[in-house]
This record gives structure tokens, sequence and C-alpha cells, in this order.
């Protein structure tokens, strides 16, 4: 169960946040097929594209009162 966990969360934070899965993909430069296919765990999210994925849903959060 905890291979497709961090996606999961990964997909609903940018839900949460309002982010379109295509805004997503082009901010870690991946077609919408592509990410699609990382957040359902088929293929591996890398080290880097977690980070720029943390990095979008995470912005402006510290102008935040």
């Amino acid at each position: 169960m905890g291979k497709g966990m961090d996606e999961n969360r990964i997909a609903a934070a940018l839900a949460l946040r309002g982010i379109s899965r295509a805004q997503a993909a082009r901010a870690l430069h991946l077609s919408c097929s592509a990410l699609n296919k990382k957040l359902r765990g088929q293929v591996p999210l890398q080290p880097e594209e977690r980070l720029a994925l943390r990095r979008l849903v995470t912005a402006g959060e510290e102008q935040r009162p």
C-alpha cells in the first residue's frame, strides 16, 4: 500500500490547491500522460520531481496569515 500513497497525497494536494494536472505537468516539463502515470504509481516519481511538486503545492504558503 505504501507505493502509491505518496502519489495519492500529491494528487490530492494539487487538487486542493486548484492546480490542474496540466499545470503541474508543465511545471515539471512532462506531458500530462507522463505525470498521470507517475501519480498513479505506474512509473516512479524521481526525487527532483517530488521536490518540484512539493514546491508547486506549497508556493505562497509563507505569505498566508
